[in-house]
């Protein structure tokens, strides 16, 4: 066997995220005989960066602020680059990928760049403008790297709809770690204990940072309707800016959602966690009201923790949900549709679900966690990421796009 590939994954920040999390994954799994990985953060390092670097691999912080990319950190990765000399540089995420490709190019390093696209749809006006012009030139040069990724299908048909022209496309399903998320019912019966929270009383989760595109405001609003019909349960908030006070750089205010629609005396905040399967565990169910994932991996993983799922059909939820749980229809993710409908259906199926006796309700989690370990298990994946990489440092071309989407 020869020398690893050098692989350089450049991503845009190391905080909790999907993109961030997924990533940190795969490098624990990447076989170091195979690939010698290293990545660089546009920004501060943030929570994962430590971890990272635990596992052996390098990381290296650009210390770049939020908005348009700055042309000091263009030049600094370029450097990088030229001195690091990797065979393939993949990047994560609208501002990582620009970045990513134009310091490529100007290093001379002959790295092949990979793109990686997370997402199926984002409503840019609840973005900035440095998103919007960093989207559009993404556009506009999506025929320069030698591949772009996508976690889902719906996200491989966004982006074309765009008018992504990429030379390759690959479509790169995340997958889920069943040992690591798994039913945990001394979990669920502790941290219960510490919220205050009775073994019986309903709890429902959403499990996402605090972002325009994740759907608190939704969230919030079928929250208030389950509590009419059922003034016991209970809402958890989990993720980076949801504790007491957080805020979201994009205008996303959880305290006043939460004063708005009564929920005050109904809520469980608890900001960023490192503990989020046994989280998933102490749930009833998990509510996704995202507006724009591709792959939504907190659907994932709850599903493998046994969790059902009330959840609009934005990505590949359908798919991903399977008989674990409702999903609404196709329409409801379509830009333009009302908050006020997406949160009536979910709190229909909040409702549907709690209803549920609740051994009926653990086997549509059971089915869930069998379909998820069956159809996205994590070596599986990340065995296709692998071959990914070892095709991009060989020269091998992948499948056309239209072969891929049909």
């Amino acid at each position: 066997m020869g020398s690893p590939i050098k692989v350089m994954h450049v991503i845009t920040g190391l905080n909790l995220g999907g993109a961030e999390t997924w990533l940190t994954r795969l490098l624990l799994r990447l076989p170091p005989e195979r690939f010698a990985c290293r990545v660089v953060s546009l920004m501060d390092g943030g929570v994962l960066a430590e971890a990272i670097r635990d596992m052996g691999v390098p990381v290296t912080s650009l210390g770049m602020g939020r908005g348009v990319p700055d042309p000091r950190g263009l030049w600094r990765l370029a450097k990088l680059m030229r001195e690091q000399r990797p065979q393939v540089v993949q990047t994560w995420l609208y501002h990582a990928d620009l970045l990513g490709l134009l310091a490529a190019r100007l290093s001379g390093c002959g790295a092949a760049v990979s793109w990686g696209l997370r997402c199926a749809y984002m409503d840019l006006a609840r973005y900035g403008l440095g998103t919007r012009l960093t989207l559009r030139a993404c556009v506009a040069l999506s025929g320069w790297p030698e591949a772009v990724t996508t976690n889902s299908r719906a996200g491989a048909t966004h982006h074309l709809a765009l008018g992504y022209r990429p030379r390759r496309l690959a479509v790169l399903e995340n997958g889920v770690d069943g040992g690591r998320f798994r039913p945990d019912a001394e979990a669920r019966a502790r941290l219960r204990r510490d919220w205050g929270v009775g073994q019986d009383q309903p709890l429902i989760g959403l499990v996402a940072r605090l972002d325009p595109m994740k759907g608190h405001a939704v969230f919030c609003q079928a929250a208030e309707a389950v509590l009419r019909a059922h003034p016991e349960a209970k809402f958890l908030f989990c993720g980076q800016g949801t504790q007491a006070g957080g805020t979201e750089p994009g205008g996303v205010d959880l305290d006043a959602l939460i004063a708005r629609h009564g929920l005050a005396d109904a809520v469980v905040r608890l900001g960023q966690r490192t503990d989020v399967a046994q989280v998933y565990a102490a749930l009833d169910v998990l509510a996704l009201p995202s507006l724009g994932e591709g792959f939504p991996n907190a659907l994932l993983e709850a599903l493998s923790c046994g969790v059902p799922c009330a959840a609009l059909d934005v990505g590949d939820a359908r798919a991903m949900a399977g008989p674990g749980g409702l999903v609404a229809p196709a329409g409801l993710s379509e830009p333009g549709v009302p908050d006020a409908d997406r949160a009536g259906f979910l709190a229909r199926a909040l409702e549907e679900l709690l209803r549920l006796p609740p051994a009926e309700r653990r086997n549509l989690g059971t089915l869930g966690r069998a379909h998820v370990l069956e159809h996205y298990g994590l070596d599986r994946s990340v065995e296709r990421w692998a071959a990914h990489f070892e095709a991009l440092a060989s020269g091998c071309q992948a499948p056309p796009v239209s072969t891929i989407l049909s």
